[in-house]
């Protein structure tokens, strides 16, 4: 069956040493990405991580179009909701879906005969940017209420 990304990222992060640095991207990678599902089969291809981004590109034993559904289905049941699901260049599929206020872009090519290079690519927004636009946007609303 499926695997669970994050099992993936935390094996990767324990049993040898790695620089400070390296260190805090797994840790950005497995919080970002917490809860996404590899497609079955899949092998890591590379774990990185910028402030507050991450991405995991992996490869899969599956054509585009399979894996493509496959995250489909997958992030409808987990309860992302799918934003926008365009086709790229050359078969390519690019996937974006939300989860309350977590943002996901899975990027999908074709890597050969019957395989898949896929990239999975969270965010972590800051707490209080979507509060903070309500909070503005509500006193603005009663400010108006209160000049009538």
């Amino acid at each position: 069956m499926s695997r669970v990304l994050p099992f993936l990222l935390v094996l990767l992060s324990v049993g040898c040493e790695r620089p400070a640095e390296q260190t805090k991207d797994r840790e950005l990678a497995v919080r970002v990405l917490s809860g996404l599902l590899a497609y079955p089969h899949s092998s890591l291809v590379t774990v990185s991580s910028g402030q507050d981004a991450a991405q995991v590109t992996l490869t899969a034993p599956a054509d585009v179009g399979r894996v493509a559904a496959w995250y489909r289905q997958m992030l409808t049941l987990n309860g992302w909701e799918l934003q926008n699901d365009a086709p790229g260049s050359q078969g390519g599929v690019t996937i974006y879906a939300e989860k309350g206020q977590r943002p996901l872009w899975i990027m999908l090519n074709h890597e050969g005969p019957g395989a898949t290079r896929y990239t999975l690519v969270g965010a972590e927004l800051p707490q209080d940017s979507t509060r903070a636009a309500q909070r503005s946007g509500s006193s603005m609303s009663s400010n108006r209420i209160q000049r009538r």
